[in-house]
């Protein structure tokens, strides 16, 4: 057994622990952490005989640990090795059992730095040792180990002492330090009551420059981390990446491998644990690593020394981790760190219910502080403070003020709001008079329809079907609450590849396409429809309808961004690029996302495919939506198919992932033929969300190019129905038919009509 330094702090409460543990007690914890001093100090007062084994490499495996054990157990030389002949050895774990069952007395083994051992050696020592109800074992480890399998509870009873347990409390640091305990719970902050640190700190004192204890302790809990990560294994690149990680407390796997471009980085977080830079826990089946708070800060000042050109792109990733991972909150003091109230409303909008209803105090506490000038600037922000302080009664005044303050920014004409941002601002105003009332209802509908729109079709799942498994009025579900119900039921039907079910809930507009606000947003699902149904000209004819049917307001700058991406897609589905080129140019917003990824979806369309990829890998914009950025993902893959295929196996792999995370389809459907045949190809053999079985765009590789008029002139040729009549219909003259004619045959290379139908046909003009 080690022997007892002189500066061995005392740690009764640990002490109690131990004595009353289980069969089994396993401490966990860092190197550092103070597990090996605390089992010295309590073997000194334990009554039981104490039989000490340090894990060495050379005793990981069953027979060798057996062989060791039973000489530490009869008092003979340990030291002899493994596969000693020495005739005390006896025959492995069942002269163990055999010595334990015989010697009645209490035995306590300690097993010291046993990560080590196997599998094996660990269950065949907690089959021995559950048997004797006079023995226990007590094994410390600084990392995961054998002894966390689930099924060692199946052989002996189990205890844990966590790292949290083996930290020193307030009470502990008074002790130790000899402070009060004002001091102490500022040195607990300051070292998380790393044992390591706490001792380094009782040796320091007070300096004699006047340093208080405080600072003292920091600075020991600094050269602590430095000595470690000079001790440590980690390579240049490795290090490098664990200070790119530390921009935010915790991490999963995939956001770690993505902050540090390091596929293998979780090794590294597996000795970052041995080492006490943090510890890996699973919540919920996810399993995250989060950065003890010291390290943290040491390596985060390494991070701004070294790395501060990349902060604002790790700080992004980073948001985007925590969103998917439901931390919102985690993304929301990120954008606050950077100062950054429009991030910060992203974050609210995609972590809106879980800020609200896990961390209304830690929102005041983050954002409580904020003037009003700059809130006004972000009314979502305000909104979301508002309603947070409103459930503090004695914080109500303000709260209103927020939140009447909010909703005047929505409503006004002049605001830099987007639409989404609106209704999140008018739905959160609704909930918070209603106070649970039945505008529940509305709030449901809302969500599912925001995210089934933006493209996250697992959460817009959760809220369709709240509704669908809920005892709603068939009022509430046609009626205007129910618009993004029917919004979110008919995205999911076209991403399901049900058409059918799409168009049903879509006739739910009908009674409200003249009086509704959101339009828009019902325009568009219409078009979204006809165009993976293959009847863009109809949709386009209908989307064309539905504007003269709000007359001026349809021409307003906000209507006409919100339809040109429907109207730019179906120009495309029918081969115009030049329609779809004009509309992009007159009434696609500048400076967003959106609008670039249709510059590089007509680029590639056009042949350009070095420039599609261009525009999209060299942009500071970013996707503010999961379609946007799987779209821009599917795009990118195509350009660099066509330019090099070896150069979108990552892009490829990359919008795979996208694709079945967020459960898409149609991303890979707004690809011309061609592209999409060589894309779908490439995804085909990964496997994952189910893939379209064909393209919603035509093949433009040597397509005749028809208006939108003149595919409804073909379509009428496919009745059979005279020209006069077809003039009716159209409502056109019979010379402003044939002109319309005259044109098709041309573009056709037709001389008459039967000529016209069979190369329309041979171009794939005529789908759906």
């Amino acid at each position: 057994m080690p022997r007892v330094s002189a500066h061995v702090i005392g740690r009764p409460r640990l002490n109690a622990v131990l004595d009353a543990g289980a069969p089994l007690t396993l401490l966990r914890g860092a190197a550092g952490s103070g597990k090996t001093t605390a089992l010295v100090g309590w073997a000194f007062t334990c009554s039981a005989r104490v039989v000490w084994l340090t894990v060495t490499p050379a005793l990981a495996t069953s027979p060798a640990l057996a062989d060791a054990l039973l000489r530490a157990l009869r008092g003979t030389d340990t030291d002899t090795g493994a596969g000693s002949t020495d005739p005390a050895t006896g025959d492995g774990w069942p002269a163990v059992g055999h010595y334990l069952c015989d010697h009645e007395e209490p035995v306590v083994i300690v097993l010291d730095d046993a990560a080590a051992l196997d599998r094996d050696a660990v269950f065949d020592l907690c089959r021995t040792v559950a048997v004797p109800s006079h023995v226990r074992l007590i094994v410390a480890t600084n990392r995961p180990s054998p002894f966390d399998s689930d099924g060692i509870g199946l052989v002996i009873d189990t205890a844990l002492i966590s790292p949290e347990d083996l930290a020193f409390d307030t009470d502990e640091i008074r002790r130790a330090l000899d402070v009060d305990e004002d001091t102490a719970v500022a040195v607990r902050a300051a070292t998380e009551g790393f044992a390591a640190v706490v001792r380094a700190a009782a040796l320091r004192g007070r300096a004699p420059d006047g340093t208080t204890i405080v600072e003292g302790a920091a600075a020991a809990v600094d050269d602590y981390l430095r000595s470690r990560m000079e001790e440590g294994t980690f390579g240049a690149g490795v290090l490098e990446g664990l200070i790119r990680i530390s921009i935010t407390d915790t991490v999963d796997l995939p956001l770690a491998q993505a902050l540090s471009s390091d596929p293998d980085i979780g090794a590294a977080l597996d000795e970052a644990e041995a080492f006490g830079f943090g510890r890996w826990s699973t919540d919920s089946g996810r399993r995250t690593f989060t950065i003890a708070a010291p390290a943290r800060t040491l390596l985060r000042h390494d991070l701004l020394r070294r790395f501060p050109a990349e902060i604002r792109v790790l700080r992004r990733l980073a948001i985007e981790g925590a969103l998917r991972r439901g931390t919102p909150f985690e993304g929301l003091r990120l954008a606050m760190e950077e100062d950054d109230l429009h991030l910060a409303a992203h974050v609210i909008m995609s972590g809106w219910s879980h800020l609200l209803d896990h961390d209304g105090r830690r929102v005041v506490a983050l954002l409580g502080d904020l003037p009003l000038a700059r809130l006004k600037q972000e009314p979502l922000v305000a909104m979301l403070l508002g309603i947070c302080l409103n459930a503090n009664r004695l914080r109500r005044v303000r709260g209103l003020q927020l939140l009447r303050m909010a909703i005047s920014a929505a409503n006004a004409r002049r605001n830099t709001l987007s639409p989404t941002e609106r209704l999140f601002i008018d739905e959160a105003a609704a909930l918070a008079a209603s106070q649970g009332s039945g505008k529940a209802f509305h709030a449901v509908s809302l969500l599912g329809g925001i995210h089934a729109l933006n493209g996250d079709l697992p959460e817009a799942r959760h809220y369709v079907e709240i509704i669908r498994d809920g005892s709603w009025d068939p009022a509430q579900l046609d009626g205007y609450r129910g618009t993004f119900y029917r919004v979110a039921e008919a995205m999911l039907a076209v991403e399901d590849g049900d058409l059918t079910a799409a168009k049903h809930h879509a006739r739910a507009f009908l009674p409200h396409r003249a009086t509704s606000e959101h339009w828009t947003t019902m325009a568009t699902v219409e078009a979204w429809i006809a165009l993976h149904e293959g009847d863009a000209a109809g949709g386009l004819e209908r989307l064309e309808s539905f504007a003269r049917l709000r007359g001026r307001e349809a021409g307003s700058p906000p209507a006409r961004q919100a339809l040109s991406r429907p109207r730019i897609l179906l120009h495309l589905a029918l081969g115009d690029i030049r329609a779809a080129r004009g509309v992009k140019q007159r009434d696609a917003g500048a400076d967003r996302f959106g609008t670039l990824l249709e510059r590089a979806r007509v680029a590639l369309i056009d042949g350009r495919a070095p420039e599609a990829a261009r525009l999209l890998s060299h942009t500071r914009l970013e996707p503010t939506t999961s379609r946007e950025r799987a779209e821009a993902a599917a795009v990118q893959s195509a350009a660099l198919h066509r330019v090099s295929p070896a150069a979108a196996q990552a892009v490829t792999a990359a919008l795979n992932a996208q694709l079945a995370d967020r459960g898409l389809r149609t991303p890979l459907a707004l690809l011309s033929a061609e592209d999409f045949a060589a894309v779908r190809a490439d995804l085909a053999p990964i496997g994952g969300a189910p893939l379209p079985a064909r393209s919603a765009l035509p093949s433009f590789a040597a397509r005749p190019r028809l208006s939108s008029r003149e595919q409804v002139v073909l379509h009428a040729l496919t009745t059979g129905a005279p020209l006069p009549e077809i003039a009716a219909e159209l409502q056109v003259s019979p010379n402003t038919l044939k002109t319309q004619l005259r044109s098709i045959y041309r573009k056709l290379d037709a001389a008459n009509r039967t000529e016209a139908l069979e190369q329309a046909a041979r171009h794939g003009l005529l789908r759906g």
